[in-house]
């Protein structure tokens, strides 16, 4: 059990060491003398040529001298990116894995799929897979400036682009238009891909877009959105954090608005 790391989870917490600044995941060593609390366990990848487990504890476990549990928000930028994106597929796994005990068309306890991340129920044959949620997220351009709104579960002061979850029978454009008419009460044209990312709260995929202002007065939606304005390139509120899809969207095209004023002058 040499060169290998574990992303051990007690619902949506994640076990790592108690130093605030410095914390550190649990190795092999770790894993035998808890055997006994583990409830479910995966291989999920690799990092930096270690293989690495996603595993689930049960809720009586309790953290050893020098660890603690952590929300997976907290630990961003204390951890690399792509070992931070790793941990965050563990926690989909075990979450899909803890919600997928039995088959959703006959009721009967399933089994694991031989080599695919699935489920298989012995009575129907029908499989199971991990959920993806894809969600639409549009920054709006007008000038020098960009439309930033807020949800009321955002910290205080935090603002960041609209984004919401497509519907059946959607395309990804479709949504990105349906979710800033609705949130924002405006419309957009020339829509560009800008990149996706994973996001296990819960299990979405992020697929982010900027587009141009055409036309509408900001109208937030009630319940939806608290607040939503223009700002300045250049007096921007609080921003998501900078390993979020949404703060890479905000920062280059910010950046991209002012190297072309720059081209210009």
């Amino acid at each position: 059990m040499a060169n290998q790391l574990f992303f051990i989870f007690q619902g949506n917490q994640l076990l790592v060491t108690d130093s605030e600044s410095n914390p550190s995941l649990p190795n092999s060593s770790f894993i035998e003398p808890i055997k006994t609390a583990i409830l479910r366990q995966h291989v999920v990848g690799f990092f930096d040529h270690v293989t690495c487990h996603a595993v689930e504890v049960n809720d009586t476990f309790l953290p050893p001298a020098g660890y603690r549990f952590a929300g997976l928000r907290s630990l961003f930028g204390l951890f690399d990116e792509p070992l931070i994106s790793l941990i965050g597929k563990g926690l989909q796994v075990i979450e899909w894995d803890r919600s997928h005990q039995y088959c959703p068309k006959c009721g009967t306890e399933n089994n694991y799929h031989e080599y695919e991340t699935a489920k298989v129920c012995p009575s129907c044959s029908y499989r199971s897979y991990p959920r993806i949620s894809p969600v639409v997220m549009g920054l709006i351009v007008r000038d020098h400036e960009i439309l930033l709104a807020r949800s009321p579960h955002f910290a205080p002061g935090m603002y960041s682009a609209i984004a919401g979850f497509c519907e059946v029978g959607e395309s990804l454009e479709m949504a990105l238009h349906r979710e800033i008419k609705e949130e924002v009460n405006v419309t957009v044209d020339q829509v560009q891909y800008f990149t996706s990312q994973s996001w296990p709260f819960p299990h979405s995929l992020m697929v982010a877009f900027t587009c141009r202002y055409v036309s509408g007065i900001i109208v937030p939606q009630p319940q939806e959105i608290e607040d939503a304005k223009w700002f300045s390139i250049d007096a921007l509120p609080l921003l998501p954090h900078p390993v979020s899809i949404a703060r890479k969207l905000i920062n280059h095209t910010v950046n991209s608005i002012k190297a072309r004023y720059h081209a210009l002058h």
